[in-house]
Order: C-alpha cells, then sequence, then structure tokens
C-alpha cells in the first residue's frame, strides 16, 4: 500500500473515532435517561433491557475504538444489570427489584462517570499495517536471492534454476545487511553463513520464506538450523527440480496467507467500517453487510472465504444466522469466526455448537483482528483447493479448467476481442517413467507447471487435462503472441535439468494452438487445438503448432 493510501487509511479511522465518540456521548445520556425513569417509577423491565442492550454495544465497540477504560465500566454496569431480566424461574425481575439495585449499586453515577472515560485515549494497536507487493518482477517471475560465499558457487546454481522460471540474483554474506529484501520472492542461504550470524538477519515481519541449503542432512543439523527460523532446508547435493519445486510452494503459501475474501457482518456502522478498513488495509478483499437480510444475496455475489460477524444485531441474533446458513449445503464449509463482548465460555461454546468455527472476544486488537483473518483464509483456501486443483501440481482439474475455458469463449465472443485455448503435451514422457521412475515423472510435471505459472500471466487459466497433458486458455491474446508466449515456455523447459537413473536428462514440449472466438462452441476449439497438437507431434515434437497452419497447409496442397 502506498504511503497515500495509508494516510488515507488513518483519516479515515481518525473520522470513524470522531462518530465513535459522538455517538458514545449519546448512548450514554440515553442510558442515564432511562435509568433515572426506572428509578423514579416511570418505567420498568423495557427501560432496563434498552439500557443492557445499549451498554452491550458500548461494552463491545469501545476498546477497539481506543476507549479501553470506558468499554470495562460499560461491561460491568451491564453485568449489573443482567440477572434482573430475567429471574431465575425466567419471569422478568420484580420492579422493587430493580429500583433498589438502581440505588444501592449507584448505577446513576456510575453511568454518568462513563463520560469522563471517554476522555481517557488508549492505543488502537497497529491500524495501518498493510500488504507487501506481490515480490515479482514486470515478467511474473518470482525474485530469489542466493547467499553465497563462493561466488562460483552461487552463478552456477543460479544458472541451473533460471530455466525454472526464477529471476535470480546472487550476494556474499558480507553483502547481507545491505540487501533490500522488499522484492525478494524467497532467500537460499549457506547453512554455515547463517549458523556464524547466530540468527537470522531480517525481522521476521514481511520477511521473505528462507530455505537453508546444508552441508549435512544429520537430525542435529537440521534442529539446529530449525531454532534460527528458517522456513526450509535442503541438502548437499541440491536436487535443483526439487528445490525449484519447493521454493514454489513456499512462495505461493507465503502469498496466500496474506490476502484472502472477507465479509464483515455487523449492525454497527463504526464498527463494520472500522474492521473493513484494517481488513482492506491488510490486503484483504472486503464485502460489508450491515443489514444480516441481505446475507443470503451477498453470498452468492461475493462468495467470502470467511465470515466476521457479531452476535448480537439488534433483532438479529448471529448463531440463528450461522445455523440458517448452514441448511445450504454451498455453505456448510464456509468458516464463521463470531465476535462479541461476552466472555462467558459456556456462551461461547453454545455459540461454536451451533455453526460458529471461532469465537473473538471484543475488544479485537488490530493485529488479532489480521491474525485471524489470514489464518482462516489461508485454511479456507487449502481446503478449497483439495477440492478444485490438481493434488500434485495445484492447477486446475480437468473440468474446472474446461469450465473456465467454456466462460473465456463466452467472454471473448461477447465482447468481441480474441482468446486462444492451447493443449500442452510433454514428449516421450511414458519412457521417462520407465526409465527414471514415477517419483522423477512427478518431478517433471510439477516442473513444466511451475514454469506455466511463472510464464503466463495470472490472467491466463492454466489446468492439468491427465497425465502429462496441460490446458491453457489465454484471454485477449491474439494468435501471433501466444506463439511467442508458447514458443517461451517450450524452450525454457527444453533446458531443464531433471536428475534420473543414470545421470541429467531435460524433456522438451509440444503445443497445439486454437482461437477460441473462431468456434461456436468451446468444445470444438478445444478439439481443434488437439488436432494441432497431434500434427505438431507428428511434425518431429518440441514446438507450436497452431490449427490456422494446418488450415493453411491444406489451402497449400489444393490444386489450384
Amino acid at each position: 500500500m502506498s504511503d497515500e493510501k495509508t494516510a488515507d487509511v488513518l483519516r479515515k479511522l481518525d473520522v470513524l473515532k470522531t462518530r465513535f465518540r459522538e455517538k458514545a456521548s449519546g448512548d450514554i445520556n440515553l442510558i442515564e435517561l432511562m435509568a433515572m425513569d426506572a428509578a423514579a417509577g416511570r418505567g420498568g423491565q423495557e427501560e432496563v433491557r434498552r439500557a443492557y442492550q445499549v451498554l452491550h454495544r458500548l461494552a463491545g465497540s469501545a476498546g477497539t475504538f481506543g476507549f479501553r477504560a470506558l468499554g470495562e465500566e460499560a461491561r460491568a454496569l451491564e453485568l449489573v444489570l443482567k440477572p434482573y431480566l430475567e429471574s431465575e424461574t425466567g419471569a422478568p425481575g420484580d420492579l422493587s427489584e430493580i429500583h433498589e439495585m438502581l440505588l444501592n449499586e449507584n448505577f446513576i453515577g456510575r453511568v454518568r462517570g462513563l463520560e469522563s472515560l471517554l476522555a481517557v485515549e488508549e492505543s488502537e494497536g497497529e491500524a495501518t499495517e498493510t500488504p507487501k507487493d506481490s515480490n515479482t518482477d514486470s515478467a511474473g517471475q518470482p525474485e530469489v536471492l542466493i547467499i553465497e560465499p563462493e561466488q562460483t558457487s552461487g552463478e552456477y546454481l543460479a544458472n541451473l534454476l533460471v530455466p525454472h522460471g526464477f529471476s535470480v540474483q546472487c550476494a556474499t554474506p558480507r553483502e547481507l545487511f545491505s540487501k533490500d529484501l522488499s522484492r525478494i520472492s524467497v532467500v537460499l542461504i549457506r547453512d554455515d553463513v547463517l549458523i556464524a550470524q547466530e540468527q537470522i538477519p531480517w525481522p521476521s515481519q514481511d520477511r521473505p520464506p528462507i530455505i537453508c541449503i546444508g552441508s549435512s542432512d544429520a537430525f542435529d543439523e537440521r534442529y539446529r538450523i530449525a531454532a534460527l527460523g528458517v522456513d526450509g532446508f535442503v541438502s548437499e547435493p541440491v536436487d535443483v527440480p526439487v528445490l525449484a519445486d519447493y521454493m514454489e510452494r513456499l512462495i505461493n503459501e507465503k502469498m496466500e496467507f496474506g490476502s484472502g475474501r472477507v465479509m464483515v457482518i455487523d449492525d454497527d456502522p463504526e464498527l463494520l467500517e472500522r474492521y473493513s478498513l484494517i481488513l482492506e488495509g491488510g490486503g484483504f478483499e472486503v464485502r460489508r453487510v450491515s443489514s444480516p437480510a441481505t446475507v443470503l444475496s451477498a453470498l452468492s455475489e461475493f462468495r467470502p472465504d470467511i465470515i466476521l460477524m457479531d452476535v448480537q444485531m439488534g433483532n438479529f441474533n448471529g448463531t440463528t444466522l450461522a445455523r440458517m446458513l448452514r441448511f445450504d449445503p454451498e455453505w456448510v464449509g464456509l468458516h464463521i469466526i463470531f465476535l462479541s463482548s461476552e466472555e462467558d465460555s459456556e456462551f461461547q461454546f453454545d455459540a461454536l455448537s451451533q455453526g460458529g468455527d471461532d469465537f473473538l472476544t471484543k475488544p479485537v486488537s488490530d493485529r488479532i483482528l489480521l491474525q485471524a483473518a489470514r489464518v482462516r483464509c489461508y485454511r479456507a483456501r487449502q481446503l478449497d483447493k483439495l477440492a478444485s486443483r490438481d493434488s500434485l501440481t495445484g492447477l486446475l482439474k480437468h473440468s474446472l479448467a474446461k469450465s473456465e475455458v467454456g466462460k473465456e469463449h463466452g467472454r471473448c465472443q461477447r465482447l468481441d476481442y480474441p482468446s486462444v485455448v492451447a493443449m500442452l503435451d510433454l514428449d516421450h514422457f511414458k519412457q521417462v517413467n520407465d526409465r527414471h521412475g514415477h517419483r522423477v515423472g512427478d518431478l517433471v510435471i510439477k516442473g513444466l507447471a511451475n514454469l506455466l505459472r511463472h510464464r503466463l500471466r495470472k490472467t491466463d487459466v492454466i489446468g492439468r487435462y491427465g497425465g502429462e497433458e496441460f490446458i491453457v486458455a489465454l484471454p485477449n491474446c491474439t494468435l501471433e503472441n501466444a506463439r511467442r508466449s508458447m514458443e517461451a515456455v517450450c524452450e525454457q523447459m527444453s533446458k531443464i535439468e531433471f536428475s534420473g537413473s543414470d545421470g541429467t536428462f531435460s524433456v522438451t514440449l509440444s503445443v497445439g494452438m486454437a482461437p477460441l472466438e473462431d468456434y461456436e462452441k468451446p468444445e470444438d476449439a478445444i478439439e481443434a487445438a488437439d488436432r494441432a497438437l497431434y500434427a505438431r507431434k507428428a511434425a518431429g515434437r518440441n514446438g507450436v503448432t497452431s490449427i490456422n497452419d494446418l488450415d493453411w497447409a491444406q489451402k497449400e496442397s489444393e490444386p489450384g
């Protein structure tokens, strides 16, 4: 987030605090009037209930805006009223008991004292935490920093990693502290360099994943390195495809951990706005819902990873709302976090048993709010991957990939722009499995998957079609540009060295393409790309052929 956006968030938070202070002052006056009416015999049960609800709201929101003392006293007064709302038999409390309580507890005097607590502010926590920009260069390649005492060793490893789609720079231990890590996706560092430092030389917050290259694979060595706080470990000799896949996994986990889609449901407009601003500043997409009655349509439109929901929202109860959402099988797995100032453990367990997954007690600090959202969104996306992603490559599964190609087919025809579908197949892959085993074959498949992620755009659709075959859709892309992109992938793939049973080897790639917009159905375009792929195989493999090449060749062969 830029300094300008950070300043804008701070300005909005200041406005919210002013709004809260004004509203809280009005609430305190309202509580005092209701208590005075009840004490004078002009009211009773209903006034006490209304005062209780206002105090409950104050107790839950004051601390969030930096008025912790106000929130604690409001909570104490709320607990004073609670026993008088219902007797042990469930009937409303006796009016004489209410009158006596108001006098004996000096309730009205304590309510008047709340106003003075509005002047006592504490820190609201870190309100401007901002997400790091994605650590990739303009071509979409992750940046890797190698810390290596010997320059030739560092450069050798760098040259082996480049074909896997990484942009690599090397540095010596002497340059350790001067390196800017803001654009680095992952750090590779020698164990002796790390041990000499006795600690990781960068603060843990927002630093990239760190993988240590160790000279020994012994337990003591691994434990010693783990104690320093690194994220990964590989031992020499380094298997580069294995290392590349390891790096890819850590980079993806880091990126996914700081993002997600959060729906916030709260009838308190100031709290709703504050939670949303903090989450948006932390890198989340946020949907605000102030009226629980609109939640079903909002869910269908936004499709969040998690829901943050107040337990008590006027006439609506959060636990009942959660139970209602679980009626729909589509939302059974949706993670719901309840927010409430209620500290009673039995109440919290009861709320969780009725459809919730977690409970945050108000006031919720900005740091706790962001951390809870990150952890829960990450887990939600991991579970979603199990259903929609190929377990080996992390790419879209066959059916979902075809569905996404179908959606792009509809868009490009509706909006009248060019798009391309491509079918990719690893050459002689059966021989790889037969000669080197399926474990090595899996590394080859993962190597291509990682390369496609790095070389193609974020808007491109990439799926594993089956076995060693992949499918790609390139939106808003001409056939000529798609050819250049696919040829670059083929060239890079042929340069990757894999370790087999009898030394290193490489694998080539064949690609067939077809323009999506030229076909009435997406299935026809996929079939055309498949025909182009088989033509590429027949022509010698290791390259790119489009269906238009076949059509042109056919026209050339026809007699004039």
